[in-house]
């Protein structure tokens, strides 16, 4: 099997389609274009058309591109959930994988069977298995802090607690209402990536959403991280996944109005 392996250098954005890199941006452009973020596969539903399982796979749609962060558990319901919403394989421009679990990829076959070939973004020390699996079918790409995956949209790059050595990357998106950060389960610590969005972009949080793995976390562990989400100026949260029925209703219940239910079906719009 053949494996295709695109190494970046630091700071730069991919475009593979037309064979040029870009340095990526210190700060957002202003205007920003508006942010659409669809949750496709999620352990509730918003929509009653789609099905629920554990795992996590949200779209996100910014000036004109789209890049697919995870996959999900199950292929047939990622496939499913897409058809169901009416959002067509081809529109995915580019994939990101937040770590290398099952139920973050587990989905992807799924996409090789309907023909997507595109870019995925994984990072560096992503297991050979993970390579093997997925190496003929994608132009995978090893990331780098502060890289520019599509239009606006940027990683923390490789994060790793080293309590649980489970290497994972997030999403940090600017927008003229502040940055939005997707995770997936956040492994590393959710706070530690907000740090690190801050630290990027030297710009205010406006929403943090996705997986933030506090599901063996003491009610006073998730109320610290809640006020650590307070000091660091995080106006809207929507945690899901492994974030833990608990610590999800904790988070709903100290950010009332600024809490952001989700579930697969869900949209979010940011800006326009």
């Amino acid at each position: 099997m053949t494996t295709r392996i695109v190494r970046l250098a630091p700071l730069l954005g991919l475009a593979l389609a037309m064979g040029a890199a870009r340095v990526a941006p210190l700060a957002p452009p202003a205007p920003a274009a508006p942010l659409r973020i669809t949750v496709l596969f999620d352990n509730t539903t918003a929509d009653p058309r789609l099905r629920a399982a554990w795992g996590f796979a949200a779209l996100i749609e910014r000036a004109g591109h789209t890049l697919l962060l995870d996959a999900g558990g199950d292929p047939r319901i990622l496939i499913g959930n897409l058809d169901s919403l009416g959002i067509g394989v081809r529109r995915i421009e580019a994939i990101a994988v937040s770590h290398a679990h099952g139920d973050h990829v587990d989905g992807l076959p799924g996409l090789v069977e309907r023909g997507v070939r595109v870019p995925l973004f994984m990072l560096p020390s992503f297991p050979p298995g993970f390579r093997e699996r997925f190496g003929r079918a994608f132009s995978l790409a090893e990331t780098s802090r502060g890289q520019e995956m599509t239009a606006g949209v940027f990683t923390t790059g490789e994060m790793v607690d080293p309590a649980v050595r489970i290497p994972e990357q997030a999403l940090v998106i600017p927008t003229d209402s502040g940055l939005v950060i997707v995770t997936g389960c956040a492994h590393q610590g959710v706070v530690a990536v907000v740090r690190r969005a801050v630290e990027m972009f030297h710009a205010p949080v406006y929403m943090v959403i996705g997986g933030f793995h506090l599901l063996d976390k003491s009610e006073p562990q998730v109320q610290e991280i809640i006020a650590e989400f307070r000091r660091l100026g995080v106006r809207k949260v929507g945690a899901t996944h492994c974030t833990g029925e608990r610590a999800i209703a904790m988070f709903a219940a100290a950010y009332g109005a600024d809490f952001v239910p989700l579930g697969a079906g869900r949209v979010l719009v940011v800006g326009g």
